[in-house]
């Protein structure tokens, strides 16, 4: 397919390395070249350093960890998007789009992913709801649980699938991306270039909210569920020391999640003022998804400095030295 609306005009003639897909797409491997390795060998410290204590952690964190490095791996090497902001079209520069696979279903797996990682936030704060035994409301037995996040997986799954689904006219659309950005780089013109959606449409706004909007919902009701009961519900039967474990570990994953979010929280804001002020700038667009592609190491650096026997693993290696972890002693207290 070729595009026959590229037009020879001195307006690029301002823009630098930094604006072109050159610059975005060294910037992710770089990235890759450690968040690959790193998020490796976390997979492997979940799966043989995790304490008995943390048991109960060990499938939701390698859950989130493989989401994690999932939406890292579609940023840094799968799919390398070129977003043409305030738009809804781009290119992709990964190894994907070099294997063929069309624009429009690499970021349906995107999506799809940012969903699954919200829904692996879900399964974390389930996890430390579930431990309390002053809670009733909570999803009793391991195939009730298997059940119902397989539904959300699924359901995640199709949700986006409508404004996906549609055979849009592409020259049309790349048409109306013009209007708004009349000056786009050179990238804009590639054959490969796709307008995801259409001005104003109103599907995938609904979409959205109904699918990260419910993740929302449930996260919320997780977290302050598991808070109430571990702060201003009273029960003899369990020691103070593990409430107070429960409350450690809850503290724990609000920072494994909180803190990466940092990474999205940014480039989403400065994606919804550059689409409310029609304000184009390449540059600023590129570091915006570096600063996303920056996710998985954020997420992988805090899973394994945030947990003791993770960091102690670490520490031991790098100084040679191993490091003690501290036992936790759970004393029962018996109501009389």
């Amino acid at each position: 397919m070729s595009w026959p609306d590229l037009i020879n005009t001195t307006c690029r003639e301002n823009y630098t390395y930094f604006d072109s897909s050159d610059y975005l797409r060294n910037a992710y491997h770089v990235t890759a070249i450690f968040t690959v390795p790193l998020s490796i060998l976390a997979f492997y410290i979940i799966l043989k350093k995790t304490l008995s204590r943390m048991k109960t952690m060990k499938v939701p964190l390698l859950i989130f960890h493989f989401w994690s490095t999932n939406l890292d791996l579609m940023f840094t090497v799968y799919t390398a998007p070129y977003i043409f902001i305030p738009t809804a079209s781009g290119i992709t520069l990964g190894v994907l789009g070099w294997l063929g696979v069309r624009v429009r279903w690499q970021a349906y797996w995107g999506h799809f992913s940012v969903m699954m990682l919200g829904v692996s936030f879900i399964i974390l704060y389930e996890n430390r709801q579930s431990q309390i035994s002053t809670v009733k409301f909570k999803i009793q037995g391991k195939q009730t649980r298997i059940l119902y996040f397989a539904f959300k997986s699924v359901f995640s799954f199709f949700i986006l699938l409508p404004f996906y689904i549609n055979n849009s006219d592409q020259v049309e659309l790349r048409k109306t991306v013009l209007k708004q950005i009349p000056c786009p780089t050179i990238e804009f013109f590639d054959s490969k270039t796709y307008v995801l959606l259409e001005p104003d449409e109103i599907l995938p706004l609904f979409s959205n909210i109904i699918g990260f909007g419910g993740i929302l919902a449930e996260v919320l009701f997780f977290l302050f569920h598991t808070v109430y009961h571990l702060t201003m519900v009273g029960n003899t039967s369990i020691s103070e020391s593990t409430r107070k474990m429960q409350r450690k570990f809850l503290k724990y994953v609000s920072l494994q999640i909180s803190i990466p979010l940092i990474a999205i929280v940014f480039p989403v804001l400065f994606s919804l003022y550059a689409g409310t002020m029609s304000y184009y700038n390449q540059a600023a667009n590129n570091n915006a998804m570096i600063i996303m592609a920056n996710h998985g190491l954020l997420s992988t650096c805090c899973t394994l400095s945030i947990y003791q026997p993770y960091r102690g693993f670490i520490l031991g290696k790098l100084t040679g030295n191993p490091v003690e972890v501290s036992p936790v002693n759970i004393i029962p207290v018996i109501s009389s």
